[in-house]
């Protein structure tokens, strides 16, 4: 086995062990911990999880049998014509149902959200001085967010309308692209009759996810990871020379900007070519790296500097929280490392930003050392339990989540009998709304579980 083989072998192993032990804390710790957010329909659930694994082992063995059996499947044979004609028939499909269903059933939110969609309406009805900068000053990612709706519904202005409903066809629109890039990235990693699965499963359970609802950076933010992964593909080939790496940066700065966490994929692709760089001598790898790394920093720069003043909006960069306030927040064992009001307000009370670096830093320093090492593992169990144990993704909890049809500043959304449908499903105090958590259960355990196999076939050369 040739160096690369073993750096593949070694990173199938960290991934399957990693899912091995959350699958391990969720179906056996879990059951028995008190934790932030605990869900009622839990991944620990034994129906569940059975029936995951069932369902895991169904679609793995089908797929296996199709990729590395039955090799003479019309799917097989259809030309690249064909299959992009299925593709664009499939997403436009997706698009014209995302759209109908979700702008009749859309709903304001009273938390993030809200100051967004204040801050974007203001500013095109020009009363700038109203919005509170507080908040942006505090948390400038969301300005990108503010950018990227104002120019949607200026688009929207040019069709007579500046409807908040514009934003979620729009944000269908980002969901069925993503769908593109899934199939893509399957096709290339497996064939074209799985990455057809891949997508069915990504249109049921993302495609009609009703986050897509939810006007924030949640939903424009998660072509981003799929735009890096694709570009990330394409520079493995060394065609396009150095504008693929190039571009792969540029994805990778405008996700951070809108949703910091996509910066994750970003990174992990970095990791990658630097180390397939060191185990294959190759110097084009190297350059690809730097050529990515130049192209994410040039962007940031540009939205930074260029594109968020010109909002014109008089920011205070003193309020801005920085990564001492996260890594604080983040070893609060009240909330398991979940958003805290009171971290929040504890670092707006501290007005001199190195002075608010320090206290922060030596917050997150006392609360370290209070737990020691015992305590420490407690918690990173917590936040694990946490960060997977909800299929849903803590649908329903912030905030005054289901805040109405009605926004100040915004034309009211009328009531429709396919809104109070959808609302008996994902309200919780809905008639379905059991049936609607159970599901997205079952399917997130699958996929994980699906995924944790995966892993394993790789890691055993099948």
């Amino acid at each position: 086995m040739g160096a690369l083989g073993i750096l593949k072998k070694t990173i199938a192993f960290i991934y399957s062990a990693f899912l091995f032990i959350t699958l391990f804390l969720l179906v056996v710790l879990g059951p028995g911990r008190d934790y932030y957010l605990k869900t009622e329909a839990s991944l620990f659930d034994r129906k569940l999880l059975i029936i995951g694994i069932v369902v895991s082992f169904l679609v793995l063995s089908t797929l296996f049998l199709f990729d590395r059996g039955i090799k003479t499947s019309a799917l097989t044979e259809l030309s690249r014509k064909n299959r992009i004609i299925t593709i664009a028939c499939l997403s436009l499909l997706l698009f014209i149902t995302e759209s109908l269903i979700f702008t009749r059933c859309f709903f304001f939110s009273d938390w993030d959200p809200a100051a967004v969609l204040d801050c974007v309406y203001k500013i095109l009805h020009g009363a700038k001085e109203e919005i509170s900068l507080d908040y942006f000053s505090a948390h400038q990612n969301n300005l990108t967010l503010v950018l990227i709706y104002v120019a949607v519904l200026r688009l929207a202005f040019f069709f007579g309308t500046e409807s908040v409903l514009a934003l979620i066809v729009f944000q269908s629109l980002l969901f069925t692209l993503s769908g593109v890039l899934l199939i893509i990235i399957a096709e290339e990693e497996w064939s074209f009759r799985s990455a057809l699965g891949v997508w069915l499963i990504y249109a049921i359970w993302i495609g009609f996810n009703p986050w897509l609802i939810i006007t924030y950076s949640d939903a424009v933010g998660l072509i981003f990871p799929l735009l890096t992964v694709r570009l990330f593909q394409l520079s493995k080939r060394k065609r396009g020379g150095l504008i693929i790496p190039f571009l792969m940066g540029i994805a990778g700065a405008s996700g951070y900007s809108v949703k910091p966490q996509t910066a994750i994929v970003f990174i992990a692709s970095l990791i990658l070519l630097s180390a397939k760089a060191c185990f294959s001598r190759e110097k084009t790898l190297i350059r690809t790296t730097g050529i990515s790394i130049l192209g994410f920093i040039l962007m940031f720069l540009m939205i930074k500097s260029l594109l968020i003043p010109s909002l014109g909006l008089k920011l205070n960069n003193d309020k801005a929280f920085g990564f001492s306030h996260y890594l604080m927040m983040g070893l609060n064992t009240d909330t398991d490392g979940v958003y805290s009001n009171e971290d929040t307000e504890f670092t707006n009370s501290i007005s001199d930003p190195i002075e608010r670096r320090r206290i922060n830093l030596e917050t997150a320093g006392i609360r370290l050392k209070s737990m020691g090492p015992a305590g420490l593992y407690d918690h990173l169990v917590n936040k694990q339990l946490v960060n997977f144990n909800d299929g849903t993704f803590s649908w329903g909890i912030d905030g005054n989540f289901f805040a109405g049809t009605e926004f100040e500043g915004i034309p009211a959304l009328k009531e429709n009998a396919l809104r109070s449908l959808v609302l008996t499903v994902i309200k919780p105090d809905g008639e379905h709304y059991g049936r609607f958590t159970r599901a997205e259960q079952l399917i997130w355990i699958t996929m994980l579980f699906f995924s944790f196999l995966e892993g394993i076939m790789v890691l055993c050369g099948i």
